[in-house]
């Protein structure tokens, strides 16, 4: 797993799934390894696979284990690091499952040599590979990988029973009066924050009331508030920073509508479904995993991305019909249901089962 500090992913997800895994009596021993850093030099990053790699061979040779389940991620940094990891492991007779959290398909045809061999490396000595759509599932296949090998594996979504705060608005200095926009996510380009901006700068011009909070930090924070100066939106829009995971279901279940018009190589956004735990009604891009489980106007409204002028008119259409974002609230709670532990798990040991060559009669 990635290091508990790190923001979202399988830090986020994974945890009540091994809590599920050890109340079903299974034995699992977690290791924690450093988050890559971008701004790391090539030694550095080196010196940290390499203990990444002794530290596994320490617990492999001190104890014996049926299968190594690694949380990573499709990108270049990740897998130069898990194809010394991955072939390592493997060479000691234990099964490896590899479950990437997003990336970038477009590596399955890269033309660079070092990204092609460590690609091959990783995906031919992973006995499984667990996948968060089936956008990328399909991807995969493409590629060559056999379709055996291949698990379109949900992340879990836990519940958000939350009830709207009385003095939410009044904490945070909000009008009372305005629908809450939410945006929530690390700030990069391909999230499509400076969309959202862009869009509630046109609902302003059309005398539509609101208020926007942005929730996260990133590279394009600057950039995200010059816009706001720029388009004179310091009154309606808020920029809180980075909450912890933990701290954000009030401000999911205090809002009204999740904007997330992403283009980023998601798998699945955990914003996205812990939006719908919530209850909160979602506008968002058609792609990965809110392609397979959210349906249009049932869960959400898409978007296409890079795409402002339609994103205000999803705004308006969502704020100005009752009825709409009612069932949407009420059908996204539904929706979150299906990610739970126990139903993340069985899927979970499925793979495993696949993976190891146990039958399910075997296991009855």
């Amino acid at each position: 797993m990635p290091e508990q500090g790190s923001h979202g992913g399988p830090a986020a997800c994974e945890p009540p799934f091994i809590a599920e895994l050890r109340r079903l009596g299974h034995q699992v021993t977690e290791e924690i390894y450093a988050h890559s850093d971008s701004k790391a030099g090539v030694s550095s990053r080196v010196t940290r696979v390499m203990r990444t790699r002794e530290r596994f061979q320490e617990r492999l040779a001190a104890d014996r284990y049926d299968l190594v389940h690694i949380n990573t991620s499709f990108d270049p940094r990740a897998l130069l690091r898990d194809a010394v990891v991955v072939p390592n492991i493997r060479a000691r007779g234990v099964k490896v499952f590899v479950k990437f959290h997003g990336g970038d398909v477009e590596l399955l045809r890269t033309k660079n040599p070092a990204l092609k061999l460590a690609r091959r490396r990783v995906l031919a000595h992973a006995d499984g590979i667990g996948l968060l759509s089936s956008e990328e599932q399909l991807a995969f296949q493409q590629s060559g990988i056999p379709s055996e090998k291949l698990f379109v594996i949900k992340n879990v979504v836990e519940p958000n029973p939350s009830q709207r705060d009385p003095d939410f608005r009044r904490r945070l200095n909000l009008p009372g009066d305005a629908p809450l926009l939410l945006f929530i996510g690390r700030f990069i380009p391909a999230k499509g924050l400076l969309d959202v901006i862009r869009a509630c700068a046109l609902l302003r011009d059309r005398g539509i009331n609101y208020h926007l909070l942005c929730l996260g930090d990133g590279p394009t924070r600057q950039e995200a508030e010059n816009e706001v100066a720029s388009l004179e939106l310091k009154e309606r829009v808020q920029f809180l920073g980075y909450i912890p995971e933990e701290q954000t279901k009030t401000f999911y279940t205090n809002s009204d509508v999740l904007l997330f018009p992403t283009y980023h190589y998601e798998g699945f956004p955990m914003v996205i479904f812990n939006a719908a735990a919530a209850g909160l009604h979602i506008i968002t891009t058609c792609i990965r995993a809110a392609a397979d489980y959210l349906r249009e106007p049932q869960n959400c409204l898409f978007v296409t991305a890079r795409n402002p002028e339609m994103l205000a008119r999803r705004i308006v259409e969502l704020l100005s019909d009752q009825q709409l974002a009612a069932a949407m609230a009420a059908n996204n709670r539904q929706l979150a249901a299906r990610f739970s532990a126990q139903i993340v798990t069985a899927e979970y040991l499925r793979a495993y089962e696949a993976v190891l060559g146990i039958s399910r009669t075997k296991n009855k």
